[in-house]
């Protein structure tokens, strides 16, 4: 990597970082927007999903029109739209005001992810997957980040003034604009000899890879699943036990910081075993930790949980550079649908599962879930080994030279 390249990856894991802690914000408020719009439960429980649908769902629309067009602006001005829309929810006056300004942020946090995903890809060089789990560790401690800092912003400006905390997205897009170049055009390409050729569609590039994909998908929907119930109901169950807004947003930034940092560590150890290895381990104990979490009290479920996180959270950068391997003509597309489209499936968890509270209570639902997530590890396996990847392409380049 060149330094300006250095330069312009930490520029993009600030941007990760600021953004995303916008996009966490919401969940230790959601016991005071009960309070204070008068929600009901499946109100506040819904509140996820109609987030997800700018945020999360609509990435891949965001990642094509990026992979047509190789523009930065969605990366570039995605945190100053996040931060505007996310710090007003202290203004808004009803459920539908709620909503609107959830969904306008969210359109900030889409839009940036798949292209700023692929602009980290592109500035790694060789080493996509330490630089994407850079990328995605800074990602995911901002949002863990989120929940506390807006505890303790609460704590000082009140929750009328939390659209002060608008200027951080503003002064991050200026950072960006200032730093971010754009991404390479690869409408046409020119191949080995010279010859220019037409970029490949969509449907031929990812049609021979769809079986690994899939899973790599079903992964992050199941562990993403995951984290939104832990971000949705842990602060009432938090709540239930005696704590405050600082204690929840504590509990949550526990839980998804060391997520982040399983994300860095995943991303290291994924270059000397396998990203399969570390996706199929760390399936195998993130489910027990975090329900044994959610069953005990005091500072050992605090350790538990982020020990729990950890494991959860340490293959999400591993598997979308796994995904841009298998399509490296669609990076911001794969991302899209790795990051987004997986992600807005899993945050319906919490609304699905909301109707099984009243019966059973948020901890035992939380466990359920836990267990649940021993799923991840049946996909993992079923992935490609891959020292077969990567000899492959190596045996083909030998075979052509000795046909030459």
């Amino acid at each position: 990597m060149t330094r300006r390249d250095k330069l312009t990856l930490a520029a993009l894991c600030v941007g990760h970082f600021v953004n995303d802690s916008y996009s966490s914000i919401i969940f230790p408020l959601l016991p005071l927007l009960k309070n204070n719009l008068h929600l009901s439960s499946g109100q506040v429980f819904w509140l996820a999903p109609l987030y997800s649908v700018s945020s999360s769902l609509m990435q891949p629309v965001y990642g094509i029109i990026s992979d047509r067009y190789a523009r930065r602006s969605f990366a570039v001005f995605g945190p100053a739209i996040t931060g505007l829309f996310i710090s007003m929810i202290g203004l808004s006056p009803s459920y539908a005001g709620l909503v609107l300004l959830l969904v306008l942020g969210g359109i900030g946090i889409g839009s940036f992810h798949p292209q700023a995903a692929a602009m980290a890809s592109a500035v790694s060089g060789g080493r996509k997957r330490i630089g994407l789990a850079l990328f995605s560790a800074t990602g995911t401690i901002g949002y863990s980040i989120g929940p506390i800092g807006i505890a303790l912003f609460i704590t000082l400006f009140g929750f009328g003034r939390t659209y002060y905390a608008a200027g951080i997205g503003l002064l991050t897009s200026c950072m960006l604009y200032a730093i971010c170049p754009p991404l390479p055009s690869r409408d046409n390409e020119r191949d080995a000899s010279g010859t220019l050729r037409a970029r490949p569609r969509l449907v031929e590039v990812l049609l021979p890879v769809w079986k690994p994909l899939l899973c790599l998908y079903m992964i992050t929907v199941i562990r993403s699943g995951m984290q939104m119930i832990t971000n949705n109901y842990l602060p009432f169950l938090l709540r239930e036990r005696g704590y405050e807004v600082t204690g929840t947003g504590g509990g949550l930034t526990v839980f998804l910081l060391l997520g982040g940092i399983g994300g860095l560590a995943g991303g290291f150890l994924a270059e000397r075993i396998s990203g399969r290895a570390v996706t199929l381990y760390s399936g195998l104990f993130s489910g027990p930790l975090l329900a044994v979490a959610f069953l005990t009290t005091g500072p050992l479920s605090f350790i538990l949980l982020g020990l729990g996180g950890f494991m959860l959270l340490s293959t999400m950068p591993v598997n979308v550079a796994m995904a841009q391997e298998l399509a490296p003509e669609q990076t911001s597309t794969v991302s899209a649908l790795m990051m987004g489209a997986a992600w807005g499936v899993g945050a319906l968890s919490p609304a699905l599962l909301d109707y099984l509270v009243p019966a059973f209570g948020f901890r035992n639902v939380m466990v359920l879930a836990a267990g649940a997530t021993m799923l991840s590890t049946v996909f993992a396996y079923k992935l490609p080994r891959e020292e077969h990847r990567v000899i492959a392409p190596i045996e083909a380049g030998m075979a052509a030279a000795a046909g030459d």
